[in-house]
């Protein structure tokens, strides 16, 4: 059996699996887009679950969320939201205070460091994949990406 690149962390080489259809071909680009992200957020201090927390909340109404929205969107338990968001707290890139609507509630902001992360990220992220090469229309290649998303979600449900 022919073998491919260098597997993940460099931990030696992997089976080529190109024939392993179509899941097996998601599976790969996942943890090769998962493995760029990390070494991406990593350069500014951040994990890819801290970035993705930072990227919710600056895409939200005022820059603001509730915990349990954010959890929503990432499809995270409350509980490991909590650990991620009292990290980004402690590391002062988040505040956490009551609602002003409902004092019972909980909302997080960004800090200015905070921001300047996420945007830092963002623009590397970015960066990289202006250099990607990929045959065809990158338009043509979004819209089968997202097709392929939803298929997988209709199923999944």
């Amino acid at each position: 059996m022919p073998y491919g690149r260098t597997g993940l962390n460099g931990l030696g080489s992997v089976p080529d699996k190109s024939g392993d259809g179509l899941l097996g071909s998601i599976v790969r680009l996942n943890l090769s887009v998962s493995s760029v992200f990390e070494r991406i957020a990593s350069s500014a201090g951040l994990t890819m679950a801290d970035y993705l927390v930072l990227g919710v909340i600056r895409r939200s109404e005022s820059s603001r969320s509730a915990p349990t929205a954010i959890a929503d969107v990432l499809g995270r338990t409350t509980g490991g939201m909590t650990l991620t968001l009292d990290r980004l707290v402690a590391a002062g890139l988040v505040l956490r205070s009551p609602d002003p609507m409902d004092g019972r509630r909980v909302v997080v902001e960004l800090t200015p460091n905070g921001l300047a992360a996420a945007v830092k990220v963002n623009a590397e992220l970015h960066a990289w994949e202006s250099e990607l090469v990929m045959p065809g229309n990158d338009s043509d290649a979004l819209k089968l990406i997202e097709a392929l998303n939803a298929a997988v979600n209709s199923r999944s449900e």
